[in-house]
């Protein structure tokens, strides 16, 4: 993976529609061997595994947003803490931490929640979308 300058990911971000300035640019690390062990990670598929890793406590949010690559990639990863794991590419093989734009976290409660409204699949990029009233401050209307 490559690192983005901020302004290519605005600059991709605002092309999808969303208000690039409003959302967040965090790293993603590694997580603890011990702790990866446990969580769901199904190759290619960080959706499902967050939604599952959420589900059984093996983090505190799902989060959805993208991968900081050329171009952007749709992705989800989990929040524990104050930090940010991807157990779906970490346990792909090697890993390098990188920059993630995040656009919204769920809590357990609301991720099923959205999930049940969404024909009980995670939340998504197209989902949000498709309730951008509720995600004003980061799509543009």
């Amino acid at each position: 993976m490559t690192d983005l300058e901020v302004a290519a990911i605005h600059h991709q971000l605002t092309a999808l529609n969303f208000n690039a300035e409003k959302i967040k640019i965090v790293t993603v690390n590694a997580m603890p061997e011990e702790a990866l062990a446990k969580c769901t990670r199904k190759e290619n598929e960080s959706f499902y595994n967050s939604y599952m890793n959420i589900i059984y406590r093996h983090g505190e949010r799902y989060v959805l947003g993208y991968r900081c690559e050329d171009p952007l990639v749709e992705h989800a990863i989990i929040k524990k803490g104050d930090l940010y794991f991807d157990p779906t590419l970490q346990a792909n093989g090697s890993f390098t931490p990188y920059q993630y734009a995040l656009l919204t976290e769920f809590k357990v409660f609301d991720m099923i929640k959205h999930a049940k409204s969404n024909k009980e699949f995670p939340p998504d990029i197209d989902y949000l979308f498709t309730k951008k009233k509720h995600f004003k401050n980061i799509i543009k209307q």
